[in-house]
């Protein structure tokens, strides 16, 4: 899926955004970014769902490096 093709333009975007606002109005906040991750992970997947692992265990990675830093930044 491209991001000047109907299906994005006419289906994902739409159920994304519609989405984001209804899980954020009833959840909360973080409910909403956790809905916005999912559909990103969607989006990703949909070109080549084997790369997949790939993107979440950057992400994964990245996320914990940035906790080990921001510990790093209290202590000293």
């Amino acid at each position: 899926m491209l991001f000047n093709s109907y299906q994005f333009i006419f289906f994902f975007l739409p159920t994304a955004l519609i989405g984001f606002f209804v899980v954020g109005h009833k959840f909360g906040d973080k409910f909403a970014v956790l809905w916005l991750g999912a559909a990103s992970m969607f989006f990703y997947g949909w070109w080549n769902p084997t790369y997949l692992g790939l993107i979440v265990s950057s992400v994964v990675f990245n996320y914990w490096v940035g906790l080990f830093l921001a510990n790093e930044k209290e202590v000293s």
